[in-house]
């Protein structure tokens, strides 16, 4: 008669207190991980109880009485979860939240069956068995409740916050409060036949997240649907699905996050930072191996030494958002998500400077120093650092164990210029310049300002890359000189793409060689023995043998480079100058003239002269091209064409 009174009780106490725990199939607890009977099939389990609702409800003496509250409950206080990024208001839980029922035994304080009506029930696990540290169950553990998602509070409807309509499975409690039993039916363990866990519906592709975050972006994502069915097949419980589903779109918001307990307590994300992107990025699911860039390249992005330093509300100066992240003197860093938004990722193309789908959503600086939420372009991105971020100077970068990235040259008019660890500043003031951020509006091919110029870049085979034009008026990316050495980028390699690692100081995709200092600037030195697989970079959209060592832009080129050993970065700087044709001389290399000046000036197209000591050999000064005075260097038997200009020295 007790047990049949006790599923009379049952049936009556649903239908009371449906708006807080659902209604119907209560007696689906049997045999459920919530019924703790002797003779239940659960695993944790009571030594002598008969009825499966004593442990948690009585008819008698219950606290609270709305519930008919049996077990006991906790009078311990667990800090609640925090985030940069939250905007509700989240504080400790009270007394009269329902979710206080369920952690009379999910916050790890109190044993199971310690009830209030029927006394302390011996469990097969031990006589005062309560939950272990060491159990997904035990919400207490460890960090408390600041690594669960938040319950107990009002959510604050925004952008990516919905209001629940009050139907479906998935409800508020009474206060408009989201509980445990929001998302969780006690008397249900299986409504999920996959995940299990008393879900109040299935959460296949995350369909219970989704009724009440919306992430902009999502629904377009690669990570939502990857393009390669076998990638999503590949993403198996070893490699971090805890849910029970297989593949990457199955397990949707929970290949990345998980609700209870993950590594890393802010936003509930599974692993610290990258290796979170390294379940699949690895090789192992993606067909690419990201990871491998950050470990085995001689340079790369420092991702595997700054691991925790990111937060996803910094901005890139302090005065704009001073979280302790960005505080003066925080050092630099460089996570995945800096770059790219895994909510937004996709695989959808660009042309520059516009951001291809794998740079989707990512914050940024504009070329005018303002913060942008959402970058538009690839260079904003790169800005975040390499621009005016106070407190990541990339002046403490070249000498630190980890991050040096190959000689720096140090230029002639970084002196006078604040620019020389500033990008943005060089592309947007400098007289001369690469088009990353604008247009140079400059005239090619023979004859023009810039005769080298080719139509289209070339590959390292010297096929014209698909999909890129090339001319005076048209944008290049920052990552079409910094970008894999091995990447597909180079079409003839297979590798992932991005400047995540590269071989080649600076994180180049070619080699574009230095000279090795001499023992004085402007002393005499062996150089770089000409090759033009040195100069791959530059002869990726530059026609180096066809064009530049054919004297067409500048008189003596050939002469510098095949004659003298001379790089290019020698004398032109990549990015932008304060002089003309990005010539601003590598002071490692070049000295003061005899007269103790270092100058370049313009005189006209393909004119100017030079004051300056390179290679032992004193420019005091040297003028060259048409109009060039008696006693210095001049051309003479100018042929057009496929012939080379010949110089001649007057003395």
């Amino acid at each position: 008669m007790r047990r049949a009174n006790y599923i009379v009780l049952l049936a009556l106490w649903a239908g009371m207190v449906a708006p807080a725990f659902g209604s119907g199939k209560v007696t689906a607890v049997l045999n459920s991980k919530h019924d703790f009977r002797a003779s239940s099939q659960a695993t944790i389990r009571s030594v002598s109880g008969r009825d499966a609702c004593i442990f948690c409800h009585t008819p008698h003496n219950s606290n609270p009485a709305t519930y008919l509250w049996n077990q006991k409950m906790s009078t311990a206080q667990f800090p609640a979860y925090t985030s940069t990024t939250l905007v509700s208001n989240v504080a400790p839980i009270q007394p009269q939240d329902v979710s206080k029922l369920c952690l009379s035994c999910h916050d790890g304080t109190i044993a199971l069956g310690d009830t209030l009506n029927d006394g302390l029930f011996k469990f097969v696990q031990g006589s005062a068995y309560t939950l272990p540290a060491s159990s997904a169950s035990n919400l207490g553990a460890n960090n408390g409740f600041t690594d669960d998602h938040p319950f107990a509070f009002v959510p604050a409807h925004t952008s990516a916050i919905k209001p629940l309509t009050g139907s479906g499975p998935v409800l508020l409690d009474g206060a408009g409060k989201v509980q445990c039993t929001t998302c969780h039916d006690p008397h249900q363990e299986n409504l999920d036949p996959t995940v299990g866990k008393f879900l109040v519906t299935q959460n296949s592709e995350s369909a219970l997240c989704l009724t009440c975050h919306i992430q902009a972006g999502w629904e377009n994502s690669i990570h939502r649907k990857p393009l390669d069915p076998n990638e999503d097949a590949k993403y198996t419980v070893a490699q971090g699905a805890h849910t029970g589903y297989v593949g990457v779109t199955n397990n949707g918001c929970e290949s990345c996050h998980r609700p209870h307990s993950p590594a890393t307590a802010q936003r509930l994300v599974k692993f610290v930072e990258a290796t979170t992107c390294y379940q699949c990025h690895n090789g192992s699911v993606a067909t690419l191996n990201i990871a491998g860039e950050f470990t085995a390249k001689t340079y790369r992005h420092p991702v595997q030494i700054t691991s925790t330093v990111h937060d996803a509300s910094e901005s890139p100066t302090s005065t704009q958002h001073p979280l302790p992240e960005t505080a003066s003197g925080t050092p630099r860093h460089a996570a995945c998500v800096d770059c790219h938004e895994p909510h937004f990722a996709n695989s959808t193309s660009a042309q520059p400077p516009s951001v291809n789908g794998t740079l989707l959503g990512v914050k940024g600086q504009s070329a005018a120093n303002t913060y942008l939420v959402q970058s538009s372009n690839e260079y904003e991105i790169c800005f975040k650092c390499h621009a005016d971020s106070a407190n990541k100077p990339q002046s403490t970068d070249f000498n630190v164990v980890g991050i040096g990235y190959g000689r720096n040259p140090h230029r002639m008019y970084e002196v006078s210029s604040p620019s020389r660890f500033n990008t943005r500043l060089e592309f947007q003031f400098s007289p001369s310049f690469h088009p990353v951020t604008r247009p140079r509006n400059l005239t090619t091919g023979f004859g023009g300002d810039v005769p080298s110029l080719r139509r289209q870049p070339i590959t390292p085979g010297g096929a014209a890359m698909a999909n890129r034009q090339l001319s005076g008026t048209a944008y290049i990316y920052c990552s079409d000189c910094h970008n894999n050495d091995t990447g597909r980028n180079l079409v003839i390699a297979n590798g992932p793409m991005g400047p995540h690692g590269s071989n080649l100081p600076h994180l180049l995709e070619r080699a574009s060689s230095l000279e090795p200092p001499p023992a004085a600037p402007g002393a005499s030195s062996a150089g770089v023995a000409y090759a033009l697989i040195n100069y791959a970079l530059c002869d990726k959209c530059h026609d180096v043998e066809g064009s530049v060592l054919r004297d067409q832009s500048f008189t003596y080129h050939g002469t510098h480079v095949r004659g003298d050993n001379a790089a290019c970065s020698t004398c032109h700087a990549p990015h932008g100058s304060q002089g003309p044709m990005l010539i601003d001389f590598d002071r490692t290399i070049v000295g003061p003239s005899s007269s103790g000046m270092l100058q370049y000036q313009r005189l006209g197209a393909r004119n100017g002269t030079c004051y300056l000591t390179c290679h032992g050999k004193d420019h005091n000064p040297a003028t060259y091209g048409p109009g060039a005075s008696p006693g210095v260097l001049l051309p003479t038997g100018s042929v057009l064409g496929n012939l080379r200009r010949s110089p001649m020295r007057v003395h």
